[in-house]
């Protein structure tokens, strides 16, 4: 389907054959990371649920915490046991895995600042369309319609573009900005490609976000575990290996410039 990811660094299909082979001989670590993800949203969800008319607030505070802290904690586990066996280290110490607090907070304020960014964009996109409704536009078409898909259309593009930031947190041990300048500077020229091999191993996803929307959740929940123990698994290798091969040709600074790198 994809021939090349980055014509001058890698081959698509190496990466992806290669992130199998490790996900084979690996599966029961990278996939118990992944289970323990699933375990904690599905958790996290049932007792907001649960509590939902409950006054305790600051036991509910506790728990989301806790939660936020497990949740972003594993999926930063999860980034570095994938980098590690990428680079075909299999063994490593406990102390190795657990992220730093630096590099804990990086990684959330990265969620917070996509937030922020969602926001600024959606804005954006209000006034870009603004003049539609003299040319005869429906106000909730705009509201509900075009400026959700033009949104969501550009968000895409800039996920794609700093998809590789916790890589860098993680690895590098830099700050998010920097890390995001670094991801857009590795990922220039590739988005198109990076958009079809990410649409190609998640389609089970992509099923399952159809059936909720549709109703069948039993469907959903079906394809939920196909995402928990296949996709999730495999999309973190195949990002892991990306990211090593990309880094190992990558030619640029440390800290490169995000206005040279964008386009």
């Amino acid at each position: 389907m994809l021939q090349y990811l980055k014509e001058s660094t890698f081959r698509a299909n190496d990466v992806f054959l290669r992130a199998i082979m490790v996900l084979k001989h690996h599966y029961f670590s990278v996939a118990g990371l992944c289970f323990l993800l699933f375990v904690t949203s599905n958790l996290s969800s049932y007792l907001a649920f649960t509590l939902e008319d409950s006054n305790a607030y600051v036991f509910k505070g506790m728990l989301c915490f806790v939660f936020l802290t497990l949740f972003f904690g594993t999926q930063l586990v999860l980034i570095k046991r994938a980098l590690l066996l990428a680079r075909g280290v299999e063994h490593a110490d406990f102390k190795d895995y657990i992220p730093t607090a630096k590099q804990f907070f990086n990684f959330l304020l990265g969620f917070v600042l996509y937030s922020f960014l969602v926001g600024i964009v959606y804005l954006l996109s209000s006034v870009v369309s603004f003049p539609l409704l003299y040319l005869g536009a429906d106000v909730e078409t705009i509201s509900m319609e075009v400026n959700p898909f033009l949104t969501g259309l550009i968000m895409m593009i800039v996920l794609l573009r700093i998809t590789f930031f916790p890589y860098f947190i993680v690895d590098k041990r830099y700050s998010l900005l920097r890390s995001c300048r670094l991801s857009v500077a590795l990922t220039k020229g590739n988005v198109t490609s990076l958009l079809l091999l990410l649409l190609g191993i998640g389609l089970a996803y992509i099923f399952q976000v159809s059936f909720e929307y549709l109703g069948y959740f039993i469907i959903a929940k079906v394809f939920s575990a196909i995402n928990t123990f296949v996709i999730i698994p495999l999309v973190s290798l195949v990002m892991a290996v990306a990211y090593h091969d990309m880094m190992k040709d990558y030619k640029g600074g440390d800290d490169p410039e995000l206005l040279k790198n964008i386009i």
